[in-house]
């Protein structure tokens, strides 16, 4: 598969609803109607990019399938789908 980024991955959360939280890692928290939520997902400062084991780890995080994820790093996905996707899995209301 393909390998992103992490500043690239960070980037494109926080285009998507994310906010970011800074400690010994950078959490990323998605936040639904200004509201935080328990969808959540970190990068690891140590890394540079993200291979196949982490981004299936990361995908997990973000209940996402691989085709998801890789739309929502690349862009095609918008906030408002992925909105949709959390909407129908009951994660957010």
């Amino acid at each position: 598969m393909s390998a992103y980024k992490t500043k690239d991955m960070g980037s494109a959360l926080k285009k998507k609803g994310f906010k970011f939280h800074q400690s010994h890692h950078t959490f990323y928290v998605f936040y639904f109607n200004g509201k935080k939520t328990n969808i959540k997902t970190f990068i690891s400062h140590g890394e540079k990019e993200y291979g196949d084991t982490l981004i299936s780890a990361m995908k997990k995080q973000l209940h996402l399938s691989r085709e998801e994820f890789d739309n929502l790093i690349s862009c095609p996905l918008k906030e408002e789908k992925l909105i949709e996707i959390y909407l129908k899995q009951g994660l957010i209301e």
